[in-house]
C-alpha cells in the first residue's frame, strides 16, 4: 500500500472567518443597552402613571362626597337598605334613593337617575349610631369609606 499525501492548497482567496468582528459585537452591545434603558424607563413611567390614577381617583372619591353632602341637604332621611339610602325631598315630598347598581352610585327621583360615582364595584351602606357608612370599592381595587351625620331634624325622632 502506499503512502498518500494531503497536499494543503493554498488559495487566492481570503480565508473567511465564521463569527462576529469586533465592529457587530459592539453595535450589538449598544443595541442591548438602548433596549434595557427604555425597559428601564417604561416601567418607571408605569409607577408615575399608576400614582396618577390613584389620585385621580381620589379626587373622584371627594368630589363625590362633596355632591353627596349637597344632594342630601334638601332631602329627609328616611331609612337605609344594604345598596341604598332612601330619603323624602323636602321641596315636593317625594322619594329620592341614592343607591349603588350597575356599577355606578346613582341619584334615583321621579323616575330618572343622576350618577354620582362611576365605575364602582360594591358600594355598602349602613346605618350606624345616628350616621350612615358608606364602604365603596372602585373598580381598581380601591376602597374608599365615608360617614353623613343624619341631623336630628332629618330623623323622626
Amino acid at each position: 500500500m502506499g503512502k498518500t499525501k494531503l497536499k494543503l492548497r493554498k488559495s487566492n482567496r481570503k480565508r473567511s472567518f465564521l463569527g462576529f468582528t469586533l465592529i457587530e459585537c459592539l453595535l450589538a452591545l449598544l443595541l442591548l443597552s438602548i433596549i434595557s434603558m427604555l425597559f428601564s424607563a417604561s416601567i418607571k413611567n408605569t409607577a408615575t402613571v399608576s400614582n396618577y390614577l390613584k389620585s385621580e381617583k381620589e379626587k373622584e372619591w371627594h368630589i363625590f362626597v362633596i355632591q353627596l353632602e349637597e344632594e342630601l341637604k334638601n332631602c329627609r332621611y328616611e331609612k337605609t337598605q344594604a345598596n341604598k339610602i332612601i330619603l323624602r325631598n323636602k321641596k315636593n315630598n317625594n322619594n329620592v334613593w341614592i343607591e349603588y347598581k350597575l356599577g355606578k352610585i346613582v341619584k334615583v327621583e321621579n323616575g330618572g337617575y343622576h350618577p354620582l360615582l362611576m365605575k364602582v364595584k360594591e358600594a355598602v351602606f349602613s346605618e350606624v349610631n345616628h350616621t350612615i357608612e358608606m364602604q365603596v370599592i372602585l373598580e381598581n381595587d380601591l376602597m374608599y369609606s365615608g360617614k353623613w351625620i343624619i341631623p336630628k331634624e332629618y330623623t323622626d325622632e
